[in-house]
């Protein structure tokens, strides 16, 4: 934890966001360090589980596995995000720390130490298997993994059909790793299934396509605990999810634009030696301790993670949870939740606080009604803040990355200054942009769709960006220029708005103009292969021989734009 002493009472609400990395203390019990499996169950609400409550789940195995270990009440994760999620799962960092904050334009940095580095250096041989794109290795979670399966595609190339991976096909994977390595081992098996869209295989459909695809993925696990408990000694399992998914909540459909429970609780499991069997635990607790309590019960000696063991975590200790999404897919203003006790602080344009005990739904906002409890929190959570920071881990979203994105319904903006409002307030202006996917009968009418959206709010990056592109798909470059500079102005965290504004401009003859905007964009994004294109191009037409083969011989460093720049390299000769 953050200190000791008079420093740890004073900062409680600080010690799970700030915790001291120390190696954990010995496993319960003799005998050797057990193997471990973790499973992570994608977009998994607690309440879809029937161990959990729920008398319509076709869940066995995770029934199971309760009724073999422990099974925690109240677990929720730090952010409604796969990669966030996933990412503080693994380090026992809370975003703020770590910087993953969002899908895609975020990977792991090289400084924190992950669980994987942690169990090889105690001498476990590891292994992950992920079904979805947005833990693909790029993003950084590969790192102390002896061997990483994020197999999405059949052959090389874009390939979007395939950006997600059944979990039997996981599973199979994992299996075959596992029939050739029988030492002591760790090994992530990610199961994405329930991941939307909602399209269960046989035998699970049936009229809730959520629940067969929750189905879905307990068979799969069925599957692989079979072979999993064929090892010697008793292996530890954790299963959980990395967050939950709304079905109108709130107003909300899916996850990430707000931090409500429904999509902030998830399932959580342990079963092996010393967690005892059938037992229930109510505390509250955030999947940030996951980490530290698999090392505790692996036991051995080595890095520590931060963190502190879920089974003897002190129940006052605060809960932190984050969407960043609003303000980078929409430039509206981002979510912090505090949950300490029986209340729950949302930090918002327009604060809530909810008494979760009592309203578990967190249907009545008591902001207004408990102004001393209200102004406690926020200082807890503003001061918690403070000594974090806001670190962004980041990274440019290229073009291949961003329609995998979209594929699985990431909105994905480009970033940058919008509206800064508050989400409850764009919760139906929300539903209409995820409703504005297409397909389109033309592109007039996908025209006309974004110009109505805009109109709903004249800031907003991500839309501006779109309706732009279709303008200048269109041919209509003059029009789309406006909408290309209010994203360009503010701030954008990746270069296609510039790339989209220089087009624009060059279409219009301004090559000046075009070559203004790509310089902006080589300083925020320097490797990027389009722009470095570009660049090459424009001064290729003043005929700047020198100049454009150095812009072309960077833009071969992308395999986007290698094969199009040697080509121009060697017109040039």
């Amino acid at each position: 934890m953050l200190a000791y002493g008079p420093v740890r009472r004073t900062l409680l609400a600080l010690a799970l966001l700030v915790p001291a990395c120390r190696a954990p203390s010995p496993a319960p019990g003799a005998g050797d360090p057990p193997s471990v499996l973790l499973v992570t169950i994608d977009t998994l609400r607690a309440d879809r589980v029937g161990c959990y409550g729920d008398l319509a789940a076709r869940t066995p195995a995770l029934d199971g596995l309760a009724a073999q270990g422990t099974l925690f009440e109240w677990a929720f994760t730090p952010a409604p995000i796969t990669l966030p999620a996933h990412t503080s799962l693994m380090t026992g960092l809370l975003p703020p720390a770590h910087g993953v904050r969002g899908n895609g334009a975020f990977a792991l940095g090289p400084g924190p130490t992950t669980l994987a580095h942690a169990l090889k250096a105690r001498g476990y041989q590891t292994a992950g298997f992920v079904g979805g794109y947005p833990l693909a290795r790029s993003f950084g979670l590969d790192r102390g993994f002896d061997h990483y399966d994020d197999t999405l595609n059949k052959a090389p190339g874009v390939h979007y059909e395939f950006a997600e991976r059944r979990g039997d096909a996981v599973v199979a994977s994992a299996g075959e790793w596992l029939a050739t390595h029988p030492g002591r081992v760790f090994v992530w098996v990610h199961l994405f299934d329930p991941h939307a869209p909602y399209d269960p295989p046989e035998p699970y459909r049936g009229t809730d396509p959520y629940r067969g695809e929750v189905a879905a993925a307990d068979g799969a696990l069925g599957r692989l605990l079979s072979r999993w408990d064929a090892r010697p000694g008793r292996p530890l399992v954790v299963a959980t999810a990395d967050h939950g998914e709304a079905f109108g909540e709130h107003g909300e459909e899916s996850h990430s634009l707000f931090v409500y429970d429904v999509t902030l609780r998830v399932p959580l499991i342990l079963r092996g030696a010393g967690m005892g069997s059938g037992r229930r635990l109510a505390d509250p607790v955030s999947l940030v301790d996951v980490a530290a309590t698999i090392l505790e019960l692996a036991g051995g000696t080595g890095p520590g993670l931060p963190g502190s063991s879920l089974l003897r975590r002190h129940s006052a200790e605060p809960i932190y949870a984050e969407t960043l999404a609003p303000r980078l897919d929409f430039g509206w203003s981002d979510l912090r939740a505090w949950r300490e006790g029986r209340f729950k602080l949302i930090r918002a344009p327009r604060t809530e606080l909810y008494d979760v005990q009592a309203d578990p739904g967190e249907m009545r906002n008591l902001a207004a009604e408990r102004p001393q409890e209200t102004s406690r929190l926020t200082s807890r959570l503003t001061s918690a803040l403070g000594v974090l920071g806001e670190k962004e881990s980041g990274q440019a979203l290229d073009a291949e990355a961003a329609e995998r994105l979209r594929a699985l319904g990431y909105l994905q903006g480009p970033g940058g200054r919008g509206s800064g409002a508050d989400p409850k307030d764009m919760v139906g202006l929300a539903s209409r942009i995820a409703a504005a996917a297409g397909p389109f009968p033309d592109p007039a009418a996908a025209i006309r769709t974004y110009r109505e959206l805009v109109a709903l709010d004249p800031p907003n990056p991500l839309l501006n960006f779109r309706l732009a592109d279709l303008l200048l798909r269109a041919g209509q470059a003059a029009v789309a220029l406006p909408h290309y500079r209010k994203v360009v102005d503010g701030a954008p965290r990746t270069v296609e708005a510039h790339v989209g504004l220089a087009t624009a401009h060059a279409e219009l003859g301004q090559l000046r103009e075009a070559e203004a905007v790509l310089l902006a964009a080589l300083a925020l994004k320097p490797a990027d292969g389009q722009v470095n294109f570009n660049l090459g191009e424009i001064a290729r037409v003043r005929q700047d021989r020198e100049t454009a083969r150095r812009y072309y011989s960077a833009a071969l460093n992308d395999p986007k734009t290698r094969d199009r720049a040697r080509s121009r390299i060697e017109g040039l000769r």
